[in-house]
């Protein structure tokens, strides 16, 4: 069985108007540094009184942070017509186009097909595509890209990076961040549903482990 690739899915992306923007990881990172957080850290004693200070506003977050590699030696090598015209550019402008809002787009499929012109009062606040890291079927999250480092390390004859490296850092919304996205609220509360079954299954492990008579202060 060939090992699943990881990927970012953004649905309503405006790309070309309507078009999703898939970026399927051509290598996956060998390493994927995750950042859980509380909200708001448990605060010291004040003197003040009796505080709960295990009360928080709302579900712990979580940064995520890796590496990707993109080459275009393989496919330059197998005649690939677009890695040929233009290197490794259309995946880095998909990764980047990630944290570009849908309204500052400047190509809309509509308009060029004839569709009609927005009003002058009729342009929405500027709002991100909701964008889903696929990492296994058992992690599908909704995250927002916070930061892209790009370092191009080789070029064809017109400058087209050929090869790349790309640290990515995520933070994954949680459902008080998500109002009205149906489809990154119900990736969230999937990847949780699944998080809380796989500890019940580490439950049943330290069963078998014996942490019962570990644990035992008879």
């Amino acid at each position: 069985m060939a090992a699943l690739k990881g990927a970012f899915l953004s649905f309503g992306a405006g790309l070309l108007g309507a078009l999703p923007n898939v970026v399927v990881f051509q290598f996956n990172p060998a390493e994927v540094t995750r950042n859980p957080s509380l909200p708001i850290p448990p605060s010291a004693c004040s003197g003040s009184g009796a505080s709960d200070a295990l009360q928080q506003p709302c579900q712990p977050g979580e940064s995520i942070s890796f590496k990707l590699n993109i080459d275009a030696t393989e496919q330059l090598a197998e005649g690939n017509p677009i890695a040929a015209a233009s290197g490794i550019l259309p995946t880095l402008s998909a990764l980047e186009l990630l944290m570009t809002p849908a309204s500052s787009m400047l190509i809309d499929l509509g308009s060029l097909l004839g569709g009609d012109e927005p009003g002058p009062y009729e342009f929405p606040p500027a709002k991100l595509p909701t964008v889903l890291f696929f990492w296994g079927p058992f992690r599908i999250l909704p995250v927002a890209i916070t930061s892209l480092s790009i370092n191009e390390t080789e070029y064809d004859i017109l400058l087209n990076p050929v090869r790349a490296s790309v640290y990515v850092s995520l933070q994954v919304l949680v459902p008080t961040q998500l109002a009205g996205d149906t489809l990154a609220n119900g990736a969230y509360k999937y990847s949780q549903g699944v998080k809380e079954v796989m500890a019940a299954l580490n439950l049943a492990n330290a069963v078998e482990f014996g942490v019962s008579a570990a644990l035992s202060f008879g």
